[in-house]
């Protein structure tokens, strides 16, 4: 069943008889209490900052694990040969997930 109500009813109830013949309410409708917040407001901003720190992180060992892996299998040691280049790139990778990419040079 479907109700459309106006956000300021708290509940609906109707009214019907129990097996004994005595009047008792049924509540047919009842309003979602709002959910409190866990965690303090002054922290939010810093929680925000360090969940999306560790994304980018992240990105970097994933995209780094990869490239590493790609170079040892063209070449014998490649992983070394390839380590500047494999940074470089993993690093553009997680500073784009962090949100830095209009800063980071390369």
């Amino acid at each position: 069943m479907d109700l459309r109500l106006s956000k300021s009813v708290q509940r609906v109830s109707l009214l019907g008889q129990d097996p004994s013949g005595r009047v008792t309410p049924i509540v047919i409708y009842k309003k979602q209490q709002k959910k409190r917040k866990k965690g303090a407001a002054g922290l939010r901003y810093y929680e925000r900052a360090v969940r999306r720190l560790a994304r980018a992180q992240q990105a970097f060992a994933g995209s780094y694990a990869g490239k590493h892996d790609k170079s040892n299998q063209k070449r014998r040691d490649g992983w070394i040969r390839d380590y500047p280049l494999n940074v470089a790139k993993a690093t553009r990778r997680g500073a784009k997930r962090l949100g830095l990419n209009r800063f980071v040079p390369f």
